[in-house]
Formats: C-alpha cells, sequence, structure tokens
C-alpha cells in the first residue's frame, strides 16, 4: 500500500517539464506577438487621426482669412512708402523674433488685400514650400468710430478722442504695440504700425520691424495725408480716421527638432503654429482681367497682378508625427480646396 501511494504522488519527469516549458513559450510568444501588432495598429490609427485633424485645421484656418482678403479695405490697395528717402516696406516680421521670411517685400511697395509669395517657405523634401500674406479690417475695435483729434506734422503722432467704450487700450480687444492702422482721409490713405501707446495717443515710431513707418519718405506715409500749402497751412490735415487690420501671413517652419508647422503671424505680433507635422504649403491663384475680359488659372504669384485674383487654390500636405513602424516612413495626408474672396470677386460693372 505505501509503495503505490507513493508511485502516485510522483511529479513530471524532465521531459516532460520540458515540453510544457516549450508550449508555454510558444503561446506566450504568440500572445505578446498579437498584442504587440494591436499595439502598433492603435498607434498608426491615432497617429492617422491626428494627422488629419491637424490637415483640417490648417485647411479651416487658411480658408476663413482668404476668403475675408480685401474687406473693408481699398480694392487698389494701399501705397506704402516710396520715392526719396523710402526703404522697403515688409510683412511676417517681428521685434523680438526679426524677420521669418527671405522673401518679405511688398511688390511696388503696394498693400494689396492678398499678396502672393511662390518662394516664401523653406524647401521640404526637394519641394518649395509658399507663403501668403492676407489684409483684411478687423472689426473686432470699432476704430473709426474713434474720432482722430489731432495728428502732429510729421504723421509720426495721432491722438484719438477719449470717452469711448471700449476705450482704444482695452486689455482685450484695443490697441497694442504692433498692430497696423490704415489711416484715410481725402488726401488719401496710409499704413503705420503702432510702436507705442499712451492713453489716447498712438506713435507711429521710425524704424519699426515692418519699415512701414517712414516719415521721411517722398510719399506714402501719414505725412503725405496732410493738406497741401497753399491754400491751407503746412502740416495740418481734414478730417481723418483709422481702422486697425490684420496682416496676415502664413508660412511653413521648421523647429529645431525637425517638425514641420504651419505658422501665422498677424501684424507685427509673434507668429504662432497653427497645426504641427504640416509638411508643405502650396497656392496657386486664378485671375480675371476685367478689362480684356482674359481669364488665367493656377498662377504661382497671380501674374503680378494681386488685384485680378479672383480664386485661391490651397493643397496642404500633413505628415504623421512619427514615422509608421509598418511602413519604416512618415505617413502624409495632401488636403486641397479652392477658396473665392467675396471682396475680390465681387465688381460692381455699373460703377
Amino acid at each position: 500500500m505505501a509503495k503505490r501511494s507513493q508511485k502516485r504522488q510522483r511529479g513530471y519527469s524532465l521531459v516532460e517539464l520540458i515540453v510544457a516549458m516549450a508550449l508555454a513559450t510558444l503561446v506566450l510568444a504568440a500572445a505578446m506577438m498579437m498584442l504587440t501588432k494591436a499595439m502598433d495598429a492603435t498607434a498608426m490609427v491615432t497617429q492617422r487621426a491626428e494627422m488629419q485633424q491637424n490637415a483640417r485645421t490648417a485647411i479651416s484656418f487658411l480658408s476663413r482669412d482668404l476668403s475675408l482678403a480685401a474687406t473693408g479695405f481699398p480694392q487698389g490697395g494701399i501705397q506704402l512708402p516710396t520715392g526719396a528717402g523710402s526703404t522697403a516696406p515688409k510683412f511676417a516680421c517681428n521685434a523680438a523674433a526679426g524677420c521669418y521670411l527671405a522673401i518679405n517685400q511688398y511688390p511696388n511697395a503696394l498693400m494689396t488685400g492678398i499678396v502672393p509669395n511662390p518662394n516664401g517657405g523653406p524647401m521640404q523634401l526637394g519641394v518649395q514650400t509658399r507663403a501668403v500674406t492676407v489684409v483684411y479690417l478687423d472689426n473686432t475695435l470699432p476704430l473709426n468710430t474713434f474720432p482722430l483729434t489731432a495728428i502732429n506734422a510729421a504723421g509720426t503722432q495721432i491722438t484719438f478722442a477719449a470717452g469711448y467704450n471700449p476705450p482704444i487700450n482695452d486689455p482685450v480687444v484695443g490697441l497694442q504695440v504692433g498692430d497696423v492702422l490704415y489711416v484715410q482721409n481725402a488726401n488719401g490713405t496710409a499704413v503705420g504700425e503702432i510702436t507705442g501707446i499712451a492713453g489716447n495717443v498712438i506713435t507711429f515710431g521710425n524704424l519699426d520691424p515692418l519699415n512701414v513707418n517712414q516719415s521721411g519718405a517722398a510719399a506714402g506715409n501719414v505725412k503725405s495725408l496732410a493738406n497741401p500749402s497753399p491754400p491751407a497751412a503746412a502740416g495740418t490735415y481734414p478730417q481723418t480716421s483709422a481702422y486697425r487690420l490684420n496682416v496676415i501671413t502664413y508660412f511653413i517652419q521648421v523647429t529645431a527638432a525637425g517638425t514641420p508647422r504651419l505658422m501665422r503671424q498677424v501684424n507685427a505680433q509673434q507668429a504662432v503654429p497653427i497645426a504641427d507635422n504640416i509638411e508643405n504649403l502650396q497656392l496657386t491663384f486664378d485671375i480675371f482681367d476685367d478689362n480684356t475680359g482674359v481669364a488665367t488659372a493656377n498662377l504661382p504669384d497671380a501674374n503680378n497682378k494681386p488685384n485680378q485674383i479672383r480664386q485661391v487654390n490651397i493643397a496642404v500636405t500633413a505628415r504623421t508625427s512619427a514615422r509608421i513602424k509598418q511602413l519604416g516612413d512618415f505617413q502624409r495626408l495632401t488636403l486641397g480646396t479652392s477658396v473665392v474672396p467675396r471682396n475680390l470677386s465681387f465688381r460692381d460693372r455699373y460703377q
């Protein structure tokens, strides 16, 4: 009896143990492989969703601003400082960061509702990315309802009437250093960049980041809006109004870590990222000549005729934030759309 009981309690043999361990290892390896593939698939789906969201965000911002191009803005644009004593005005510049683009001058020193910049962005994968500047009136502060009570003879300071709500220096919607104002009276139009605010007194100091404050230029500055002498006294101005502009530049920037992103810069403020991992931005322009009735499509520079732009074609390429393991490379997605800027497309043929 004792021998039989002892035999029944005998354990596994070495061979049986090795076989069991081998089988368990195979099962665990298969389970780990399935888990790894599931995790890789989940990561790929997450990155694809993020990539699509970034592309849609970029398209949405570009479409919104381009649709507003030239709103409340002279159809022919505004002549910036020109003539003797002038130097080229710029866009996409900031006091702290300098200029974001190597090509950043207005053609013919003329600020228009859309300023094409076909060579403005960095090279990406052997492709020249593009930039664009959009200009339209900013209605968040009804600045034209604030009467101008004084403009100095040099055109470097303007004074608004007090007692309005919200005040011009309201912390939420008020003016701030770096904003761009459009000044208009019976003698013409001009642009000034705010370099100082003291109460209701606005300063347009020379050597501003955008180089639009040029009191010594022969034409195209605020001083040129003064009454001619004679008959009026030199340095006096007719009734004048001021408006705040949004001068917005979109461009691709590559970070120190190598991440490409779409940037949006307003007036002379700091540029901010709109969407990460935007690798390419391409824009072409469809123009129409009202005099000849000739339409031309898909021009990268609008034939240097920005006032004839009737449609903007946008293509944005986004990539995943990391390389997809299954592909061994980034996955990319290109979204495109076309925008018809209503204030550039509409023409009153009865005027």
